[in-house]
C-alpha cells in the first residue's frame, strides 16, 4: 500500500462499487482527477514495520497475561461468558474477511471495489482482523491483551490505513474520493449494503483458506493457556490483569 509497487497490496478500498453510493463500475470515459500531491513515500517505513510492531505489541501483552493469574475461574459465569463472546467474535472476524476476500481478491489493483462488504466499510479486511484478536482478550481473560489489542488498532488508524488511502486517493482519483465520501471507514453503514453476484477467484480465496489456517489455532492456544493460569503449579511472575 505504499509507493508505486505497492499497489498491488493495497487493501481493496474500493471506491466505486456501491458500498455507498452505487459506484459499481468505473466507467471508462469517467475522468480521472488525480491528486496533485506525490505519493507519501516517508510514510513507506512505518507502513513495512507494521506487522512487526503488531507482532511486538501482541506477543509482549499475551507473555504478560500468560505468567499472571487470571481474575475469571475456569468454570464460573463470567469466564464461560468471556469464551462464547470470544468465540463468535474470531468466526464473525473470520468469516468477514472471507467474504470481503471474495469481492476483493484479484480486482484491488483495477478498480475501486464498494460492493459486498466493501458497501459497508472501506476496511473490511481490517476489521475482521481487529475482531479476531479481540477475540483472543476475551478467550485468554485478560484486559491487557484487550488494551494491546486496542494500540494495535490505533496505530492502524493514524500511521497505517490513511497512508493507503491517500495512496489510492492518487492511483484512482475522483473516484475513489466519491467513494470515502460515500461509505465509512470504519463503522458499517448497514443500510447502504450493496452485493450484487460476482465471480469467485479461486487463487485468493486459496491464500485466505491458508490464512485462516494459520489463524485457527490461535484461540485453541489461548484456552490451553488459560486453563494453565488456573493451575496452582503454573509459574505466576507477573501480576498483569
Amino acid at each position: 500500500m505504499i509507493s508505486t509497487n505497492l499497489s498491488a497490496s493495497l487493501p481493496q478500498n474500493a471506491e466505486l462499487d456501491g458500498r455507498e453510493g452505487s459506484l459499481n463500475e468505473q466507467p471508462s470515459d469517467t475522468p480521472k482527477v488525480m491528486d496533485s500531491t506525490p505519493p507519501p513515500m516517508a510514510g513507506t517505513r512505518r507502513y513495512r514495520w507494521r506487522m512487526i510492531i503488531t507482532l511486538l505489541v501482541l506477543l509482549v501483552a499475551w507473555i504478560g497475561a500468560g505468567f499472571s493469574p487470571t481474575f475469571l475461574q475456569t468454570e464460573s459465569l463470567p469466564a464461560i461468558l468471556a469464551d462464547y463472546v470470544g468465540w463468535l467474535m474470531f468466526f464473525g472476524g473470520l468469516s468477514l474477511r472471507f467474504w470481503a476476500t471474495w469481492f476483493i481478491g484479484g480486482r484491488k489493483a483495477r478498480e475501486v471495489v464498494c460492493y459486498g462488504p466493501y458497501s459497508l466499510t472501506r476496511n473490511p479486511l481490517y476489521v475482521g482482523t481487529f475482531l479476531m484478536i479481540m477475540s483472543l482478550a476475551f478467550v485468554l481473560k485478560s484486559p491487557t491483551f484487550a488494551v494491546a489489542t486496542l494500540i494495535v488498532i490505533a496505530y492502524y488508524c493514524v500511521a497505517v490505513v490513511p497512508l493507503e488511502e491517500r495512496l489510492l486517493r492518487h492511483q484512482f482519483g475522483l473516484v475513489y474520493a466519491n467513494y470515502c465520501h460515500s461509505v465509512p471507514r470504519w463503522l458499517p453503514r448497514f443500510g447502504t449494503v450493496y452485493s450484487p453476484p460476482v465471480s469467485m477467484i479461486s487463487h485468493p480465496m486459496r491464500n485466505e483458506l491458508r490464512r485462516a489456517l494459520w489463524w485457527l489455532p490461535l484461540p485453541l492456544l489461548a484456552e490451553l493457556h488459560t486453563y494453565c493460569r488456573n493451575l496452582p503449579e503454573w509459574p505466576h511472575w507477573l501480576n498483569w490483569p
